[in-house]
């Protein structure tokens, strides 16, 4: 081959058939979550006190669910959001996913595995997974809040 524009389609054709290589996940670890929890609330679920007109007995507690209101911080869409909830000693990993474009308000409910105290209970983000395949990850000796 010595012709010029043929030896570049040929490396061309090669380029494009090899196999892509997998790419390394970038991992960072900071103090500053890129993911801003502008609201939190531990809602308490109870049946209502009353049978037919007559109030019976007093409100039955039946549920606990959480809810979270957040924005994406970051340049790049979030895709994976890992809430961490801890009440004394008791802590839920919470997943949200889906599509979390930057400066987006976001406000989502979850049900949660068991009761959490409300009045001492906090939120923290754990873990982001962005569309570019990036990972942010609270640094394990600091609240991310």
């Amino acid at each position: 081959m010595s012709n010029p524009i043929l030896k570049v389609c040929a490396a061309a054709a090669l380029v494009a058939t090899a196999p892509a290589l997998a790419q390394a996940q970038n991992v960072s670890y900071a103090v500053k979550s890129p993911i801003s929890i502008t609201s939190f609330r531990v809602n308490e679920l109870y049946t209502p006190g009353t049978i037919g007109t007559d109030v019976e007995q007093a409100p039955q507690f039946v549920d606990t669910d959480v809810s979270v209101k957040f924005v994406n911080t970051g340049n790049v869409a979030a895709t994976v959001v890992k809430f961490s909830v801890n009440a004394g000693q008791s802590t839920q990993l919470i997943v949200d996913k889906g599509t979390f474009s930057h400066g987006a308000q976001i406000r989502h409910h979850f049900a949660i595995a068991d009761p959490v105290d409300a009045s001492n209970a906090t939120c923290n983000v754990a873990e982001v997974t962005f569309a570019d395949g990036s990972v942010w990850r609270a640094d394990p000796g600091i609240a991310s809040r």
